[in-house]
Protein backbone atom coordinates (compact mmCIF):
# COMPACT_ATOMS: atom_id res chain seq x y z
CA UNK A 1 0.00 0.00 0.00
CA UNK A 2 1.60 2.89 -1.06
CA UNK A 3 1.18 7.16 -0.28
CA UNK A 4 -0.92 6.01 3.03
CA UNK A 5 -1.17 9.64 4.45
CA UNK A 6 -0.39 9.75 8.26
CA UNK A 7 -1.37 13.85 8.09
CA UNK A 8 -2.78 16.56 5.52
CA UNK A 9 0.29 17.99 3.78
CA UNK A 10 1.36 15.85 0.67
CA UNK A 11 5.12 14.55 2.09
CA UNK A 12 3.05 12.97 5.48
CA UNK A 13 3.06 9.95 3.36
CA UNK A 14 3.90 6.30 3.87
CA UNK A 15 4.03 3.08 2.00
CA UNK A 16 3.31 -0.21 4.05
CA UNK A 17 4.76 -3.84 3.44
CA UNK A 18 2.47 -6.32 5.00
CA UNK A 19 3.95 -9.58 5.87
CA UNK A 20 1.90 -12.25 3.70
CA UNK A 21 1.53 -14.47 7.19
CA UNK A 22 -1.70 -13.40 9.81
CA UNK A 23 0.51 -13.73 12.72
CA UNK A 24 1.18 -10.54 14.86
CA UNK A 25 4.51 -9.22 13.68
CA UNK A 26 7.23 -6.68 14.32
CA UNK A 27 6.60 -3.25 13.73
CA UNK A 28 9.26 -1.41 11.44
CA UNK A 29 8.99 2.59 10.90
CA UNK A 30 12.07 3.32 8.37
CA UNK A 31 13.35 7.32 7.70
CA UNK A 32 15.29 7.76 4.74
CA UNK A 33 18.10 9.74 4.38
CA UNK A 34 18.84 13.09 2.19
CA UNK A 35 20.40 16.07 4.93
CA UNK A 36 16.34 16.46 5.57
CA UNK A 37 16.04 18.35 2.40
CA UNK A 38 16.12 16.22 -0.21
CA UNK A 39 15.41 11.86 -0.86
CA UNK A 40 12.33 10.01 -0.97
CA UNK A 41 10.39 6.94 1.04
CA UNK A 42 10.60 5.12 -2.75
CA UNK A 43 14.32 5.02 -2.85
CA UNK A 44 14.01 2.53 -0.21
CA UNK A 45 11.43 0.22 -1.58
CA UNK A 46 13.81 -2.66 -1.66
CA UNK A 47 13.88 -2.66 2.52
CA UNK A 48 10.60 -2.20 3.12
CA UNK A 49 9.85 -5.56 0.52
CA UNK A 50 12.72 -7.52 2.11
CA UNK A 51 11.37 -6.72 5.94
CA UNK A 52 7.96 -7.75 4.86
CA UNK A 53 9.08 -10.74 3.37
CA UNK A 54 11.10 -11.80 6.38
CA UNK A 55 7.62 -11.80 8.64
CA UNK A 56 8.06 -7.55 9.55
CA UNK A 57 5.00 -5.24 9.00
CA UNK A 58 7.09 -2.13 7.80
CA UNK A 59 6.07 1.28 6.73
CA UNK A 60 8.41 3.64 4.94
CA UNK A 61 7.62 7.41 5.61
CA UNK A 62 8.10 10.47 3.89
CA UNK A 63 8.19 14.04 5.90
CA UNK A 64 8.32 17.79 5.04
CA UNK A 65 11.57 18.44 4.05
CA UNK A 66 13.68 21.72 4.32
CA UNK A 67 14.00 24.41 3.03
CA UNK A 68 11.00 24.83 3.08
CA UNK A 69 10.51 23.66 6.62
CA UNK A 70 13.11 24.31 9.77
CA UNK A 71 13.66 21.68 12.11
CA UNK A 72 11.76 20.87 14.49
CA UNK A 73 9.13 20.24 11.63
CA UNK A 74 10.73 17.09 10.46
CA UNK A 75 11.20 15.38 13.75
CA UNK A 76 7.57 16.32 14.11
CA UNK A 77 6.18 14.51 10.75
CA UNK A 78 8.52 11.53 12.32
CA UNK A 79 6.05 11.83 15.43
CA UNK A 80 2.78 11.83 13.55
CA UNK A 81 4.01 9.16 11.36
CA UNK A 82 5.24 6.62 14.42
CA UNK A 83 1.67 7.47 16.88
CA UNK A 84 -0.19 6.63 13.14
CA UNK A 85 1.50 3.61 12.23
CA UNK A 86 1.46 2.37 16.25
CA UNK A 87 -2.55 3.54 16.66
CA UNK A 88 -3.03 1.37 13.41
CA UNK A 89 -1.13 -1.75 14.18
CA UNK A 90 -3.99 -3.95 14.07
CA UNK A 91 -5.18 -3.20 10.88
CA UNK A 92 -1.55 -4.74 8.87
CA UNK A 93 -0.97 -7.41 11.89
CA UNK A 94 1.48 -5.32 13.84
CA UNK A 95 2.74 -6.33 17.19
CA UNK A 96 2.53 -3.17 19.55
CA UNK A 97 4.59 -4.67 21.59
CA UNK A 98 7.47 -5.03 18.92
CA UNK A 99 8.15 -1.65 17.72
CA UNK A 100 10.67 -0.47 16.09
CA UNK A 101 12.49 3.18 14.26
CA UNK A 102 14.94 2.85 12.04
CA UNK A 103 16.80 5.44 9.71
CA UNK A 104 19.27 6.05 7.24
CA UNK A 105 21.86 9.18 7.45
CA UNK A 106 19.38 11.95 8.48
CA UNK A 107 16.72 9.85 9.05
CA UNK A 108 19.09 8.22 11.45
CA UNK A 109 19.38 10.98 13.60
CA UNK A 110 15.07 11.74 12.98
CA UNK A 111 14.76 8.15 14.31
CA UNK A 112 17.45 9.08 16.99
CA UNK A 113 16.02 12.26 18.23
CA UNK A 114 12.20 11.22 18.64
CA UNK A 115 13.59 8.16 20.70
CA UNK A 116 15.48 10.00 23.01
CA UNK A 117 13.18 13.52 23.54
CA UNK A 118 10.15 12.61 24.40
CA UNK A 119 8.27 16.08 23.93
CA UNK A 120 7.73 14.56 19.80
CA UNK A 121 5.97 11.34 20.71
CA UNK A 122 3.73 13.62 23.72
CA UNK A 123 2.59 15.69 21.40
CA UNK A 124 0.91 12.84 19.86
CA UNK A 125 -0.15 11.37 22.66
CA UNK A 126 2.35 8.87 22.40
CA UNK A 127 4.66 7.37 25.32
CA UNK A 128 8.85 6.75 23.76
CA UNK A 129 8.72 3.21 25.99
CA UNK A 130 6.50 2.26 23.01
CA UNK A 131 9.68 1.73 20.66
CA UNK A 132 11.77 -1.58 21.73
CA UNK A 133 14.68 -0.37 19.70
CA UNK A 134 16.37 1.93 17.07
CA UNK A 135 18.52 1.09 14.31
CA UNK A 136 20.76 4.04 12.94
CA UNK A 137 22.61 3.34 9.54
CA UNK A 138 25.30 5.59 8.42
CA UNK A 139 24.11 8.28 10.89
CA UNK A 140 24.35 11.82 10.27
CA UNK A 141 24.17 14.69 13.07
CA UNK A 142 24.08 12.58 15.96
CA UNK A 143 25.39 15.68 17.98
CA UNK A 144 25.03 18.39 15.98
CA UNK A 145 27.94 20.71 18.01
CA UNK A 146 28.98 24.12 16.29
CA UNK A 147 31.83 22.58 14.69
CA UNK A 148 29.65 20.91 11.80
CA UNK A 149 29.46 24.58 10.75
CA UNK A 150 33.12 23.93 9.39
CA UNK A 151 32.60 20.74 8.30
CA UNK A 152 31.37 19.31 4.42
CA UNK A 153 28.00 18.95 5.93
CA UNK A 154 27.89 22.48 6.91
CA UNK A 155 26.05 24.25 4.05
CA UNK A 156 23.20 21.69 4.72
CA UNK A 157 22.73 22.16 8.25
CA UNK A 158 22.19 25.48 8.35
CA UNK A 159 19.02 25.52 6.15
CA UNK A 160 17.70 22.98 8.55
CA UNK A 161 18.43 24.28 12.13
CA UNK A 162 19.07 27.71 11.51
CA UNK A 163 22.31 30.14 11.79
CA UNK A 164 22.87 29.88 14.82
CA UNK A 165 24.91 26.90 15.44
CA UNK A 166 24.98 27.74 19.29
CA UNK A 167 21.52 26.42 19.15
CA UNK A 168 21.97 23.50 16.87
CA UNK A 169 23.04 20.81 19.60
CA UNK A 170 19.85 21.21 21.36
CA UNK A 171 18.28 19.11 18.25
CA UNK A 172 21.03 16.70 18.67
CA UNK A 173 19.88 13.02 19.83
CA UNK A 174 23.61 12.88 21.87
CA UNK A 175 21.98 16.34 23.95
CA UNK A 176 19.29 13.75 25.06
CA UNK A 177 20.67 10.83 25.99
CA UNK A 178 19.71 8.84 29.40
CA UNK A 179 19.69 5.52 30.97
CA UNK A 180 16.00 5.35 30.20
CA UNK A 181 16.61 5.01 26.46
CA UNK A 182 16.00 1.79 24.65
CA UNK A 183 18.28 -0.62 23.12
CA UNK A 184 19.96 1.14 19.90
CA UNK A 185 22.20 -0.80 16.86
CA UNK A 186 24.06 1.58 15.38
CA UNK A 187 25.95 0.67 12.21
CA UNK A 188 28.49 2.44 9.84
CA UNK A 189 30.74 2.12 6.73
CA UNK A 190 34.25 2.68 7.57
CA UNK A 191 34.62 3.53 3.72
CA UNK A 192 31.76 6.62 4.41
CA UNK A 193 32.93 10.16 3.06
CA UNK A 194 29.48 11.81 3.48
CA UNK A 195 29.06 11.35 6.72
CA UNK A 196 32.30 9.78 8.54
CA UNK A 197 31.96 7.55 11.37
CA UNK A 198 33.47 9.15 14.05
CA UNK A 199 30.24 10.44 14.78
CA UNK A 200 28.47 7.00 15.10
CA UNK A 201 31.55 6.10 17.32
CA UNK A 202 30.63 9.48 19.60
CA UNK A 203 27.31 8.60 20.08
CA UNK A 204 27.54 4.80 20.73
CA UNK A 205 29.88 5.74 23.11
CA UNK A 206 27.71 8.45 24.73
CA UNK A 207 25.34 5.56 24.96
CA UNK A 208 26.71 3.16 26.54
CA UNK A 209 28.68 5.37 28.99
CA UNK A 210 24.67 6.30 30.04
CA UNK A 211 24.33 2.38 30.31
CA UNK A 212 21.80 1.91 27.14
CA UNK A 213 22.30 -1.72 25.73
CA UNK A 214 24.47 -0.34 22.43
CA UNK A 215 25.60 -2.48 19.34
CA UNK A 216 28.37 -0.50 17.40
CA UNK A 217 29.15 -2.48 14.09
CA UNK A 218 31.64 -0.33 12.06
CA UNK A 219 31.48 -1.85 8.05
CA UNK A 220 34.93 -2.49 6.15
CA UNK A 221 34.55 -1.09 2.88
CA UNK A 222 30.88 0.17 2.68
CA UNK A 223 30.09 3.11 1.96
CA UNK A 224 27.24 5.54 3.14
CA UNK A 225 25.11 4.04 0.27
CA UNK A 226 26.22 0.42 0.80
CA UNK A 227 25.82 0.32 4.26
CA UNK A 228 21.95 0.26 4.14
CA UNK A 229 21.86 -3.24 2.22
CA UNK A 230 25.10 -4.87 4.08
CA UNK A 231 23.13 -3.92 7.51
CA UNK A 232 20.26 -5.56 7.03
CA UNK A 233 20.84 -9.05 8.12
CA UNK A 234 22.18 -7.29 11.62
CA UNK A 235 18.71 -5.36 11.24
CA UNK A 236 16.44 -8.40 11.31
CA UNK A 237 18.92 -10.27 14.22
CA UNK A 238 17.70 -7.07 16.10
CA UNK A 239 14.05 -6.49 15.16
CA UNK A 240 12.53 -9.86 17.22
Amino acid sequence: MLDVPYGSHPQQRIDLFVPERAAPAPMVLFLHGGAWSVGDKSQYEIVGERLAREGRVAALANYRLSPAVQHPAHAQDVARALAWFYNHAAEYGGDRERFYLIGHSSGAHLASLVALDPTYLAAEGVDTSVIRGVVGIAGAGYDLDAGYATTVVGPFVSPVFGSDSSRWALAAPLHYVSPAACPFLLIHGLSDTEAPPAGTEAFAAALQSAGVATQLHLLPGEGHITAVIAALHMVLDFVQ
